[in-house]
C-alpha cells in the first residue's frame, strides 16, 4: 500500500458542535511522510510561535464527548475525529488541514461530506509505501464494565457492541472490516447522536452549544429518533461509534493491522488503548 494525498485542495465551513461558533477547514495536499497536520491558521500572529498540531495520539489533551489535540504552545483543536475518520477511510496519508476556529465543523454530524469532497478533488498516490502497525500481542483496557482490546489479525477489523438499553435504544453489534472497501457507504454516513434525557445536563454545563437536529440524531426515552428524516441505518448509533473509533485510532499515524473488540467504546478508551499499545514494542511492529 502506497501513501496518498489529495490532487487538489478543498474547503468547507459550518458550525462547531461543542462551542457553537462558526469555523472552517481547508484541506491541502502534502508531501510524502508529512502525515496529517492541523494548522490553527486563525492563531497566526497572535503570539503563537507554532500553530501546527500533529495528528498524533500523544497530542490528545481531552477525550470527553470528542477528541481534542494540542501542541506545545497550547494551540488546540476540538472534534477532529470525523475528519480523521474520513481521511483514514479514503486512505489519505498526507495532508495539511488549515482550520479557522476552535473546532472542525460538525456539518451533518458524520464523515460523509468530507468523504464526498475528498473523492470530488481526487486522490493522488505517492511513491513511498505506507507504514503499517502490525499488532503482535493483545492489549486490553477497561473502564468499569466497558472495555476495548486490540489483537493480532491479518487485516483491520472492528467488532463493536454498544449498550443504550437503559435509555430505550437497542443496538446490534457492528463488525466492520476495511478489506471490503465499504467505509463510504456503511460507516461514513453515520451521524453523531444523543438522548433527550441528556439535554438538561448538557445545557446546564454549556455543552454541545452547536448541536441541533440538523447535525445530531436525538432519541426520545423510547429510543425513537426525533429527526424528521429518521435514521440512515437501523444501527446508526453503533456505526457512529465505529466511525469515532476509526478517527481516533488514525491518530496512531499508521495503517493498522489488527482486530479491535470493544464494549461501550469511547474517545477516552480509544486514546488509552493507543497509549497502552505503544507502551511496549512487544505489542507491535512497524512494517
Amino acid at each position: 500500500m502506497h501513501q496518498a494525498t489529495l490532487k487538489e485542495s478543498f474547503s468547507v465551513d459550518g458550525i462547531g458542535v461543542h462551542k457553537g461558533k462558526d469555523c472552517s477547514v481547508t484541506i491541502k495536499p502534502a508531501n510524502e511522510n508529512t502525515g496529517i497536520v492541523f494548522v490553527r491558521s486563525d492563531k497566526a500572529g497572535n503570539g503563537f510561535k507554532n500553530e501546527k498540531i500533529v495528528a498524533c495520539y500523544k497530542n490528545v489533551i481531552n477525550a470527553t464527548m470528542c477528541t481534542q489535540i494540542s501542541n506545545e504552545n497550547k494551540a488546540s483543536l476540538k472534534t477532529i475525529e470525523h475528519v480523521m475518520a474520513a481521511l483514514y477511510g479514503t486512505k489519505i496519508s498526507n495532508v495539511i488541514v488549515e482550520v479557522q476556529g476552535e473546532e472542525i465543523p460538525i456539518l451533518d454530524g458524520s464523515s460523509l461530506r468530507f468523504v464526498q469532497l475528498i473523492n470530488e478533488v481526487g486522490i493522488q498516490k505517492q511513491p513511498s509505501p505506507r507504514k503499517i502497525l502490525k499488532v503482535l500481542k493483545k492489549v486490553r483496557v477497561t473502564d468499569g464494565d466497558k472495555f476495548e482490546e486490540i489483537e493480532p489479525f491479518d487485516d483491520f477489523e472492528i467488532n463493536a457492541k454498544c449498550d443504550f438499553e437503559a435509555k430505550g435504544l437497542k443496538t446490534n453489534p457492528v463488525i466492520f472490516n476495511f478489506s471490503k472497501n465499504n467505509f463510504a457507504s456503511e460507516i461514513a454516513p453515520a451521524r453523531t447522536f444523543g438522548f433527550i434525557s441528556e439535554v438538561e445536563y448538557i445545557k446546564k454545563h454549556n455543552l454541545a452549544l452547536g448541536a441541533s437536529l440538523k447535525n445530531t440524531v436525538v432519541y426520545n426515552d423510547n429510543g425513537i429518533p426525533l429527526n424528521d428524516e429518521g435514521l440512515r441505518f437501523e444501527n446508526e448509533s453503533a456505526k457512529h461509534k465505529v466511525l469515532d473509533i476509526i478517527g481516533d485510532l488514525a491518530l496512531s499515524q499508521y495503517w493498522i493491522q489488527g482486530r479491535m473488540n470493544c464494549f461501550c467504546p469511547s474517545h477516552k478508551l480509544n486514546n488509552i488503548l493507543l497509549r497502552m499499545l505503544f507502551a511496549s514494542t512487544e505489542n507491535y511492529e512497524i512494517l
